[in-house]
C-alpha cells in the first residue's frame, strides 16, 4: 500500500518507536493520528486521547479519527509498557496486579486497537493493483522469542501478540487487510532511558552487528517497507542486530 493520501493510527505515537513511525508516514504522504495516554505527537501529526486499555476508549478514538477523515488504512499497533519481575522470590510471589496491567496494555490493550480499527478497514474501497483495504503493523519484541529472567508478563504478551499476526492475517485477508509485525531488540526509547549505562553496555554486547541500540526511525523504515510490500503477510520481523538475548544478563544475576 502506497501511503501517500491514506490516513494512519499510530497508537503510543507521542514518543518512542511510534514517533519514528509518525516521522516516516508524514514524509511518505500519509496523515497519521498519534492514540497516547498524554504528551504531544510529532508536528504534523494528529493526536487522539486514548487508553488502548480501555475498550471504551479505543471506540471512541478510532470513532473519532473516523469522523475527522472518512477512513483508516494503516494502524501501527505500537502503544506498550516495560516491567521486570520473576514470577515468584523468598519472599513473595509475583504482584499479579503489575503482571495483569502489562497483559492488558500490551496483549488486550493491541488486540481491542486491531479489533475496532480493522473492523472500520473493512468498509474501505479497495485501492491498488491488489485491492487493498488496509495494513496493520504489530510491535512485537525479541522477547517474543527469547524472554529473560524476570521478563513473564512483557513476554507473554509479546509472544502472543507475534502468534496473533498471522491469526489476525488469516482473519482478514479475504477483506484485503494485511497483518505483519515488527519485533525489535534493544532500542533508544524513552521506555529504557532510565537503565543504568552498564546495563545498557551489556545489552549491546549481544549484538552481532552493529553493536548499537537501534532508533525509532529503523523501526519506522521496517514498518513503512511492510506496508508498501504486499506480499509480505502473517510475517514477524526482528529488527535486533542479530542478538539472541540469554538466560539473563550478568548485570542483573549481580544484583
Amino acid at each position: 500500500m502506497d501511503p501517500s493520501g491514506k490516513v494512519a493510527i499510530v497508537t503510543g505515537g507521542n514518543s518512542g518507536l511510534g514517533e519514528g513511525g509518525i516521522h516516516r508516514l508524514l514524509r511518505a504522504g500519509a496523515s497519521v493520528v498519534s492514540l497516547d495516554l498524554s504528551g504531544k505527537p510529532p508536528p504534523g501529526a494528529d493526536f487522539v486521547e486514548c487508553d488502548v486499555s480501555d475498550e471504551g476508549s479505543v471506540k471512541s478514538a478510532v470513532k473519532q479519527v473516523v469522523d475527522r477523515y472518512g477512513e483508516i488504512h494503516m494502524l501501527l499497533n505500537n502503544a506498550g509498557i516495560g516491567g521486570l519481575a520473576p514470577i515468584a522470590t523468598a519472599e513473595c510471589p509475583c504482584n499479579m496486579d503489575e503482571f495483569r496491567k502489562i497483559i492488558a496494555v500490551n496483549l488486550i490493550g493491541a488486540a481491542q486497537v486491531a479489533a475496532h480499527v480493522s473492523h472500520r478497514m473493512i468498509g474501505n474501497a479497495p485501492s491498488g493493483t491488489d485491492g487493498e483495504r488496509g495494513v496493520i503493523v504489530n510491535t512485537c519484541s525479541i522477547a517474543s522469542f527469547e524472554g529473560q529472567e524476570g521478563m513473564g508478563a512483557y513476554t507473554a504478551a509479546k509472544a502472543a501478540l507475534a502468534a496473533l499476526t498471522l491469526v489476525w492475517a488469516r482473519d482478514l485477508s479475504r477483506h484485503g487487510i494485511r497483518v505483519n509485525a515488527v519485533a525489535p531488540g534493544f532500542m533508544d526509547t524513552p521506555m529504557v532511558a532510565s537503565l543504568p549505562p552498564e546495563f545498557v553496555d551489556e545489552l549491546i554486547s549481544g549484538n552481532e552487528f552493529p553493536k548499537r541500540a537501534g532508533t525509532p526511525d529503523e523501526y519506522g523504515a521496517v514498518a513503512e517497507f511492510l506496508i508498501r510490500t504486499p506480499l509480505i503477510n502473517g510475517e514477524v520481523v526482528r529488527l535486533d542486530a542479530g542478538a539472541r538475548p540469554p538466560a539473563r544478563t550478568q548485570w542483573a544475576a549481580g544484583q
